[in-house]
């Protein structure tokens, strides 16, 4: 009698692993170090699993000229929105909501975000949105996961597209906000002020940081912020993101524990480090989606190191000195 149970115990423990297996643990508490970033052979693996939704966030044009199999198209205002700005309305929320129902993405949904590396650089600023949304967080059951290698290395792993829409069965999605994500002018004029503790990382370029290259009113960085620009995520000659080791020793010096707060000047480069960070294990990352255009340029009393100032005059007499050359020319 004690051996029948046994055996039927062992059968249920194992059945419940074998449910759970395909299903990726990456709450916001206890993110794994490879469960954000994925490859090829991991991608493939869920094609036409249920509950999982690949989903394509380049435009419809390219999306029609060949897809992975089974993605369906991000809808085309999203990506309008993310590829001109990264700066989310709370009125979105609402849209978002439905729109990711309408793709198919329910509360239990896994979701892997894929575009083009060479085109789609809004693709790391729509993963934040949908962890701003509650994905990957402990409120939500909802995951998303990037696939950066986008379709280029798709391609030449296995070659296969498709040309047919794919259409998605609708679910209902309900946002779960982790305003956390995301930082806002307040909070950094706190950090600032030494009233709040946090690390700025600056995903600009050295020029930019150090005030060399102007492209607000001011140019400098934030102040005690550290300058990793983001191109050193990526490999120079494929543009993929490094090996998470590669990464791991580029980041060694970012404490783990603290709070972290990425920018850049619009919120694109900010997003990809952004992305590594949380696929690196750091639970406390947000993106300051303003960015340097507006720290440099809203409120000018704010503290700047490296501070240079737009030349005006400069720029005056350049397109005076145009001018006058069409002029001559006409």
């Amino acid at each position: 009698m004690q051996t029948k149970l046994m055996t039927a115990l062992v059968k249920a423990v194992l059945l419940v692993a074998v449910a759970f297996s395909s299903v990726p643990v990456i709450a916001q508490d206890q993110p794994k170090m490879s469960a954000l970033i994925i490859d090829t052979g991991y991608l493939k693996d869920k094609i036409g699993k249920p509950n999982w939704v690949i989903i394509d966030v380049r435009f419809p044009d390219d999306y029609a000229k060949g897809h992975i199999p089974g993605a369906v198209l991000i809808q085309e205002w999203i990506s309008n929105v993310f590829s001109r700005d990264t700066r989310l309305n709370p009125t979105m929320v609402n849209r978002m909501e439905k729109a990711m129902g309408e793709m198919g993405v329910g509360n239990e949904s896994h979701i892997i975000l894929y575009g083009s590396r060479l085109k789609t650089f809004w693709l790391p600023g729509i993963f934040w949105a949908f962890e701003i949304m509650g994905c990957n967080s402990s409120s939500s059951r909802c995951t998303v996961q990037f696939y950066g290698d986008g379709i280029e290395q798709w391609q030449e792993d296995w070659g296969n597209l498709d040309q047919v829409e794919t259409k998605a069965m609708a679910a209902t999605f309900k946002a779960a906000p982790v305003a956390e994500r995301s930082a806002k002018i307040d909070e950094v004029m706190q950090v600032v002020k030494g009233s709040k503790k946090a690390v700025f990382i600056d995903a600009r370029t050295t020029d930019e940081y150090e005030g060399k290259q102007v492209q607000s009113l001011r140019g400098g960085h934030i102040p005690k912020a550290v300058n990793i620009d983001f191109r050193s995520n990526l490999d120079p000659d494929s543009s993929r993101l490094k090996p998470l080791p590669e990464l791991k020793s580029l980041y060694k010096d970012i404490p783990s524990d603290s709070r972290l707060i990425t920018y850049c000047q619009t919120g694109f480069r900010g997003s990809y480090t952004y992305v590594v960070l949380r696929a690196l294990g750091h639970k406390n990352v947000a993106l300051y989606r303003d960015g340097w255009r507006v720290y440099g340029s809203s409120n000018l009393d704010v503290p700047a190191e490296n501070e240079t100032w737009f030349n005006f005059v400069k720029v005056n007499n350049a397109v005076n000195t145009v001018s006058q050359l069409q002029a001559k020319g006409n």
